[in-house]
C-alpha cells in the first residue's frame, strides 16, 4: 500500500524548503539552514504510526499477523505481547531489541535472530541484564511500504492492568489507533473507559471486532457496541473481521474468502483515514518552520532594499530594530507576562494534578478498607488485591488524560499571553513546538515510544505534552507507599 497521490504535497514542500535554504545560505543564515534541513528530514520521513491496543486475549497479535500475512507478533494462550513491538517496512526480515539507557545515558539497539521474536524477550540473553524497552521488527510487507508502522502493545487488561498507563502514553504521538475487542460480548466497562480516554488523546481510530468466525451473534454485538460508542460520543467506526478466515484466504488465494474476512475494510480505513493524513501535525509543524524562516529572511532582505532605495530609511530602521530588541529583552525577563502565566499555570497544574491523584487514591483506599471490613480478608485477599490494583490503574489513567488536557490549555494560555502583551515582534499566535522552545532535531521518530518521562531537552510545551507519562504517577505512588522520592513535576520553571 502506498500513500494516495502524495496527500501531504511533500514534493511541493521539499521544493519550497530547498528554495528557502538557498536564500538563507546567500544571506549567511546558518541557523536557519540547519533548522530547515531538519524540517526537510522530518517531512520526508514517511513513517505513520498506528497503535494496536486492546485487552488480553482479544486477538491483537493474530490480527497484526493476518493483516501483514507475516508472523511478526507472538501468539499464544498466555499474555503473548509482553513488550511494545514496532513493526515497519524492511526489504529483508530483521529484528532488534532496544535496551534501556546504559552508563552513557543512551539507549542501545541490539540485533537478534528473527526467529527469536516468537519468544519472551524481556530477559533476552543479548540484553546482558539490561531492561528491554521494546522490540523493533522489519518486515517485507507491501502494506508497510507506504510508511505505515504498527505498534503492537501489551494487553491493557490483566492483573492490575500494568500496561494501561504506558499504552495511553503512546497515543499523543500516534497517527491512529486500532482498538481490538473480540465479538464474544459487548464492550466491558474497562474497554469503554479506555476508548473514551484514548479518543480524547488520539481522535483518529477504529474498533476492530475480531473472531467473528467463532461467534454467530457477532452482528448483534457490533450493533450494541456501536450504540455504546454513540452514547459515549466516541465517533469511531467498528470493523468486524476474522483473522482465521483471512489466513485461510491468503493460503488458498481465495478472494471471496478474503472479502468474507472483511480485512479489506481495515485496509480501506488505513488508506482513507490514516495514509491520507487528514490530521497531519508534522506537516503543519514543517510549514510553520518554513513560514518563520521566510519571515526572518524577508525582514533582512527587505531592510537592505529599503536602505538602498531610501538612505533616510536607515535611521527609522535602526530605531525600529532597537524597539524590537527591547521587546525581545523584556520578553525574556522573569517579570514578563508570559513568564508569569507559565509560572502560575505550572504551579497550579502541579498542585492540581497532585491533589487529584491523591483524592483518587484516597477513594481507592477507602473502598479497599470497606471491602476488608465486610469480609474475612484471609479468604479473599487475592480478589481484594486485584480490585485495588485495577482501581489504581484506572485512577492513574484518568489523572493522565486530565493532566494532558490541562497542559494543552496552559500551553495555549502562554501562547496567547504574547499577543495580550502587545509583542508584535513575537509573531507566534499559533502554538508550535519550535516557537515554544523545542527543536526538530529532538522530534525523533521513535524516541518517545518508551512512554517514560522525557529528558530536559524537551522544553515547556513539548515537555508538558510528551513527557508526562510516568513522572507524576511515579512520584505520587511513591508518596502513597511511604517512600520519600523526589517528584520533578513539583518544581516549577523559572
Amino acid at each position: 500500500m502506498t500513500q494516495p497521490d502524495d496527500p501531504r504535497r511533500v514534493g511541493v514542500i521539499v521544493e519550497l524548503i530547498d528554495h528557502t535554504i538557498a536564500i538563507a545560505e546567500l544571506n549567511e543564515r546558518g541557523d536557519l539552514v540547519r533548522r530547515l534541513r531538519r524540517a526537510r528530514a522530518r517531512i520526508t520521513d514517511p513513517q505513520i504510526r498506528v497503535v494496536i491496543a486492546g485487552q488480553l486475549k482479544q486477538g491483537k497479535s493474530q490480527l497484526l499477523n493476518a493483516l501483514l500475512n507475516l508472523p511478526v507478533a507472538r501468539v499464544g494462550d498466555d499474555e503473548a505481547t509482553v513488550l511494545i513491538t514496532v513493526v515497519s517496512y524492511s526489504a529483508q526480515p530483521s529484528a532488534r531489541i532496544i535496551l534501556a539507557a546504559g552508563p552513557n545515558g543512551e539507549t542501545t539497539a541490539v540485533d537478534i535472530p528473527v526467529d527469536d521474536i516468537t519468544t519472551d524477550l524481556r530477559r533476552a540473553p543479548q540484553a546482558r541484564g539490561r531492561a528491554v524497552l521494546r522490540v523493533e521488527i522489519g518486515a517485507p510487507s507491501p502494506l508497510l511500504q507506504g510508511g505505515l508502522t504498527f505498534i503492537d502493545t501489551p494487553g491493557v487488561g490483566g492483573h492490575g492492568q500494568p500496561h494501561l498507563s504506558a499504552t495511553l502514553g503512546l497515543l499523543p504521538d500516534a497517527d491512529a489507533l486500532l482498538m481490538v475487542s473480540d465479538a464474544s460480548q459487548e464492550f466491558t466497562e474497562p474497554e469503554m473507559w479506555f476508548l473514551c480516554k484514548a479518543h480524547q488523546v488520539c481522535p483518529v481510530g477504529a474498533v476492530v471486532a475480531t473472531k467473528t468466525d467463532l461467534y454467530p451473534h457477532w452482528r448483534e454485538i457490533v450493533n450494541t457496541n456501536a450504540a455504546h460508542l454513540q452514547r459515549a460520543r466516541v465517533p469511531m467506526p467498528i470493523v468486524p473481521v476474522s483473522s482465521l478466515l483471512r489466513s485461510h484466504a491468503v493460503t488458498s488465494n481465495d478472494k471471496e474468502l478474503n472479502e468474507e474476512s472483511n480485512f479489506p475494510a481495515i485496509v480501506k480505513f488505513l488508506s482513507e483515514k490514516v495514509l491520507s493524513r487528514e490530521t497531519d501535525r508534522v506537516r503543519d509543524e514543517v510549514l510553520r518552520e518554513i513560514h518563520s524562516a521566510a519571515e526572518q529572511l524577508a525582514i533582512s532582505v527587505g531592510s537592505e532594499l529599503s536602505v538602498i532605495n531610501d538612505p533616510a530609511m536607515r535611521d527609522r530602521l535602526a530605531s525600529d530594530l532597537e524597539r524590537r530588541k527591547r521587546e525581545a529583552q523584556d520578553a525574556l525577563q522573569q517579570t514578563a507576562l508570559w513568564q508569569q502565566v507559565l509560572n502560575d499555570g505550572f504551579t497550579d497544574l502541579s498542585t492540581d494534578v497532585d491533589h487529584d491523584l491523591r483524592a483518587r487514591f484516597r477513594a481507592v483506599t477507602e473502598d479497599a478498607e470497606r471491602q476488608i471490613d465486610s469480609c474475612d480478608p484471609t479468604l479473599h485477599w487475592a480478589e481484594i488485591g486485584a480490585d485495588v490494583e485495577n482501581a489504581i490503574a484506572t485512577a492513574v489513567g484518568d489523572n493522565f488524560v486530565w493532566a494532558y488536557h490541562r497542559a494543552e490549555a496552559l500551553a495555549d494560555d502562554v501562547a496567547s499571553s504574547f499577543t495580550d502583551a502587545g509583542l508584535d515582534s513575537v509573531m507566534s499566535p499559533e502554538l508550535s513546538k519550535r516557537a515554544m522552545g523545542a527543536d526538530f532535531g529532538q522530534l525523533k521518530a521513535l524516541a518517545r515510544l518508551e512512554a517514560k518521562p522525557a529528558g530536559k531537552a524537551q522544553k515547556m510545551v513539548s515537555g508538558l505534552r510528551g513527557s508526562y507519562g510516568g513522572v507524576v504517577m511515579i512520584g505520587m505512588l511513591s508518596s502513597v507507599a511511604g517512600l520519600g522520592l523526589f517528584n520533578p513535576v513539583s518544581v516549577g520553571p523559572g
